[in-house]
């Protein structure tokens, strides 16, 4: 099972984040703001950065991820996000085998478990040969398959990560991203609920830049003032087509033996 847990923050992040921005417009030092900032400016200056798309001080507030146990299919679209710091799990130095060579199975392959299972079985056992053969194991690990399990830690600022989940929370992403995006939007949410409150899909993050008043996730009863999402999906159907994006997380979850196809799950 996908692990994704946030193991380190800034802890005063909306705190750092408020100031930052209030002292692009103040003559008054950080000192200063530190000690007169309260709650409620805290909130404003968030808000008021968010809603003139001014982000230059969300990037001040920075988040450390484990993820373990996706397939680097998964990780080579994580890295293509180039503002972050990455660590992976080296195959050269930590050899997937036993109970540690553990490939994902993608959840629209699962009726076709065996064939599957049976090129997993035979790759495993080619890069077991080589080793064997004396091949040193960065050149044994080339007949790995893609959807062999790694683990990577991930950091990135708070502007990065809006960026990260207004393209990988997406219906449209690939069901594997897709499901980590959600839980560190999770993780997140949970730590600084007000820097992320309007985070979410990029329908999401494109009407709040269009709107007075921005919307959140959770705010399903609220008509979009966009005529279609940035994907081409008509304003009737952004929520419906949220609530797809977003079922990745029960489906894997559930360990329910649904099948994903495009951001739709079917049975």
């Amino acid at each position: 099972m996908i692990k994704v847990k946030l193991v380190s923050y800034t802890s005063d992040g909306e705190r750092v984040v408020a100031i930052a921005s209030k002292m692009s417009r103040s003559r008054k030092g950080w000192e200063y703001h530190e000690k007169e900032m309260s709650q409620e400016e805290i909130e404003t200056w968030i808000s008021e950065a968010y809603r003139h798309g001014y982000l230059s001080p969300f990037e001040h507030s920075v988040y450390t991820f484990s993820i373990e146990g996706i397939s680097r299919v998964a990780s080579h679209q994580i890295v293509r996000h180039r503002i972050a710091s990455y660590t992976q799990m080296s195959h050269r130095f930590a050899r997937p085998q036993d109970s540690y060579y553990s490939p994902i199975v993608p959840p629209s392959s699962v009726k076709q478990g065996e064939i599957v299972n049976e090129a997993y079985t035979r790759a495993y056992q080619y890069y077991l040969d080589l080793l064997n053969k004396g091949i040193p194991e960065e050149d044994a690990r080339y007949v790995l398959p893609n959807g062999v399990n790694t683990n990577l830690v991930v950091t990135m600022n708070a502007r990065e990560l809006l960026n990260f989940f207004a393209l990988r929370l997406c219906s449209r992403a690939q069901w594997e991203i897709r499901y980590v995006a959600w839980k560190m939007w999770g993780e997140v949410r949970k730590v600084h609920p007000r820097l992320f409150r309007n985070a979410g899909p990029q329908c999401i993050l494109y009407e709040n830049f269009v709107r007075q008043k921005p919307i959140t996730v959770e705010d399903k009863g609220e008509s979009f003032v966009s005529e279609r999402c940035i994907e081409g999906v008509p304003r009737e159907g952004i929520w419906k087509c949220i609530e797809n994006g977003q079922r990745i997380v029960e489906v894997l979850e559930s360990g329910s033996q649904l099948a994903l196809h495009e951001g739709r799950v079917e049975d």
